[in-house]
Order: C-alpha cells, then sequence, then structure tokens
C-alpha cells in the first residue's frame, strides 16, 4: 500500500467507490486501487468485489479500451478490456507512457512547465507535458540510430529497434549502456523542448540499469517519483482522469 502525496489527497478528495487503474506494459500488469486516500498495487489483473469505476493504460494506440498497434505485446488490433477479463469497457484509456508522463507531471510539486518522460523498457517512448496537456512527440520511432529494422513502424534506423529492451543483449555490458546513453542524447536534442525542461527517465531498463540516464545541458534531468511497488507513475495519470471525468 502507498500512501498519496498530501497535495494529490487535497486534489482527489475522498470517494465513496473505488477507482482501480490497470496498467499494461512489457510483459507484465498491474491493478493499482485507490482506497480512502491510499493506493494499493497488485501484480496481475483485480476487481473490487464492490461496485468500482476504472481506467486502463496500454502501449500502442489505445481508445475506448481497444489496443492497436502493440507489436511487443502482439495486440495489433485488441478489445484489451475484454482480454483483461473486465466486463465492460473501461471510462478512461491511453497509451501508457501517456498516462506515465502525466502521473509524473502530477507528482511534482509546482507541476513544471514542461515536462518529458522517457520509458525505456520493453520498447522506447516519449511524451511531453506543458501546462497540464498531454502532447504526443515522435520520439521512439526516429531514424537514423543504426541498421536495424523496427517491427513496428518498419524503419531502418530506428530508436526503438536500436535501443529498446527487446533489441538489447542480456545482460547489459558498459559499451551497451554508453550506447544507450548516446542514443537517448541525440533523441532528446532533436525533440522540441523548453530551456529549462524536466526530463523523467522510468521504465524497467532504467531501474535495472540506472547508468543508462544520460547528463544533459539545459535541462533538469530527474528521476520517476512513481512509488518503488508501482510500475510506474501511469496509475496517478490514469486516476487523475477518472476522476475528472466524474466533476
Amino acid at each position: 500500500m502507498s500512501e498519496l502525496p498530501g497535495f494529490l489527497r487535497a486534489r482527489w478528495g475522498r470517494r465513496p467507490e473505488p477507482l482501480v487503474a490497470v496498467e499494461v506494459g512489457g510483459p507484465s500488469v498491474q491493478t493499482a486501487t485507490l482506497v480512502d486516500g491510499s493506493v494499493v498495487f497488485v501484480d496481475g489483473v483485480a476487481r473490487p468485489e464492490t461496485a468500482y469505476r476504472y481506467g486502463l493504460a496500454a502501449p500502442g494506440w489505445v481508445v475506448d479500451g481497444r489496443v492497436r498497434g502493440a507489436h511487443h505485446l502482439g495486440w495489433m488490433d485488441v478489445e484489451a478490456w475484454e482480454e483483461l477479463g473486465f466486463p465492460r469497457r473501461p471510462e478512461v484509456s491511453l497509451n501508457d507512457a501517456e498516462a506515465g508522463a502525466l502521473g509524473e507531471w502530477l507528482l511534482r510539486v509546482g507541476e513544471p512547465a514542461d515536462l518529458l518522460y522517457v520509458v525505456i523498457g520493453t520498447g522506447v517512448g516519449a511524451v511531453r507535458v506543458s501546462a497540464g496537456d498531454v502532447i504526443a512527440v515522435e520520439f521512439g520511432h526516429q531514424v537514423g540510430f543504426g541498421p536495424a529494422v523496427c517491427g513496428g513502424c518498419g524503419r531502418r534506423g530506428c530508436l526503438d529497434a536500436a535501443i529498446g529492451g527487446h533489441a538489447l543483449p542480456t545482460p547489459l555490458g558498459a559499451e551497451d549502456e554508453e550506447r544507450v546513453r548516446e542514443s537517448l542524447v541525440r533523441a532528446i536534442e532533436l525533440t522540441e523542448l523548453r530551456a529549462g525542461a524536466t526530463v523523467v527517465f522510468g521504465g524497467g531498463l532504467v531501474r535495472s540499469h540506472p547508468r543508462v540516464v544520460p547528463e544533459l545541458k539545459d535541462m533538469q534531468v530527474e528521476r520517476s517519483l512513481a512509488p518503488p511497488e508501482a510500475k510506474s507513475a501511469a496509475h496517478v495519470g490514469v486516476l487523475d482522469l477518472l476522476l475528472r471525468s466524474a466533476s
């Protein structure tokens, strides 16, 4: 169980019914349930026995619980809510990186004017949050990063095909970590950001190999503020959208 920061408890207040955020990412699923100002995390899918509202975050293009183009999962066109065993569509559904970016923005006191959330796990992606608005950026499928052909976009030299976890050796050596760092610096330099932007790195590869996080000039590099038991901050983004959809 994870206690919410005080400013989030004040923002969200108390709700009579449980709110559930389901995050699908890489090979695993995690359920986060908000009850009485605390979040309970369970690996896998967990549905409360009482009435509840829920939202979904997953890779790919996500609309009304339908996932397309999540090639790392083999979900090219799937009704994800049915695959996960839910009896109805989610009230909120969005890409997992978008949910994570919004969550990281919300977890920071003062909410940065410009934040880029870079996630490196099975795949690579990034999402920008500017003044609370979630903005998709072309990041994981930028080209010019080597000879590999991406299984998602089909282009040669795609960043995801070069440094996504699916493309990296196990174990990851020092030279591989350096290659990841250099590639990330180049990709971020190609991304439109304000001077002094906050760049947050998250994802399974960052947790297991923290040395892949690069230093960046004129930007504030930070680690994820998601609680250690959470896959990412995506649950915060999903829960906030659920609460806003009810207001």
